[in-house]
């Protein structure tokens, strides 16, 4: 589809639905984006947001359609915390998506304003979020659409295996011991033997940041749901809590109260152990391919202090969930 014809699509869809959009459509389709979105008003005033995927990317493109899929599911739970499905078409050549607009603002910017200090009451609403969408049942068929499997996600050795070994092996011993490893492989490898069932198991995001979460008040909604998967209940929080390398209070505070609404806590602690162990791997492997390629001494020490933070915070982990929140 050219630019031309992809305008006319996008116009022809708003035009559909009665929706009037904030941006200048043909601007931002000039951009060369990987996705369109701008709040949308109908003739009453209502407020929702329209979203495009613009490129034929086919990985990209597939992340949106299983996003789709999850909103049109999710919408029909009616938690405030996922975007209301209206319309959408995830066949298309360029899929898109109409939901009710949320109103809020980034978490990102919430914290910035409030130098990272965080109320109570907000820290108990994101954990109590978490857990409620944590623990959705989602139906077979949804399942199969959106290529869902619990035992990879479930799979700790297979995840350690795959930072550890070969060339990311190599890279991960310019930071960490070979016995700091070695550990780590034991601690996954007992923890691995224990049987997590589907009850255990439930909705995770798969990529939750400050970056994707909205603050309106004492609520939250999270967007961008493109890499939703079946995790360990500590996953999301686990990614969230190492993503904010800034040491904020609300983070350890968080992880805590999200252990304590756990059937078993003491579980959830060895498992967000486990997830913050394996997210450092990862993060070390991406940061050290970052540092090569960058050329301003400025930039290389930045990437090196988040070496240094990830480091540190992989051996924290081989302590366990008190240790993690010293950190």
């Amino acid at each position: 589809m050219t630019r031309a014809a992809l305008l006319k699509h996008v116009r022809s869809i708003l035009a559909k639905h009665g929706l009037t959009p904030d941006a200048d459509v043909k601007e931002i389709l000039s951009h060369q984006r990987r996705f369109f979105r701008t709040r949308c008003v109908d003739a009453k005033g209502r407020q929702y947001t329209f979203k495009v995927y613009l490129l034929t990317v086919p990985t990209t493109r597939h992340d949106f359609q299983h996003e789709i899929a999850f909103y049109h599911f999710a919408g029909k739970e009616h938690l405030t915390q996922f975007p209301r499905w209206v319309a959408g078409d995830r066949n298309r050549a360029h899929p898109w998506i109409v939901y009710y607009y949320i109103g809020g603002d980034l978490f990102t910017t919430y914290l910035k304003r409030r130098r990272n200090h965080m109320p109570p009451k907000l820290i108990t609403s994101l954990a109590h979020m978490l857990v409620q969408y944590g623990q959705l049942r989602i139906p077979e068929s949804t399942r199969r659409l959106l290529h869902l499997n619990a035992h990879r996600a479930s799979d700790f050795t297979a995840r350690f295996k795959q930072y550890s070994r070969g060339k990311n092996g190599n890279v991960l011993r310019q930071y960490l011991t070979e016995t700091e490893l070695e550990v780590a492989a034991r601690i996954i490898a007992f923890h691995q033997t224990e049987k997590h069932t589907p009850r255990q198991l439930g909705i995770s995001h798969g990529d939750l940041s400050t970056a994707n979460l909205l603050v309106e008040g004492n609520h939250f909604a999270v967007l961008d749901w493109e890499h939703v998967q079946i995790a360990s209940p500590a996953y999301d929080v686990a990614e969230l809590w190492v993503k904010e390398f800034s040491r904020a209070p609300w983070r350890d505070k968080l992880a805590k109260r999200v252990a304590l609404l756990q059937p078993d806590p003491a579980a959830f602690a060895n498992l967000f152990a486990i997830e913050t162990l394996l997210f450092c791997l990862r993060d070390i492997l991406l940061h050290d391919k970052i540092l090569h390629q960058l050329t301003h001494r400025k930039s290389q020490n930045v990437i090196r202090k988040l070496l240094v933070y990830y480091s540190r915070t992989f051996r924290a982990s081989l302590r366990g969930f008190p240790a993690l929140l010293k950190t």
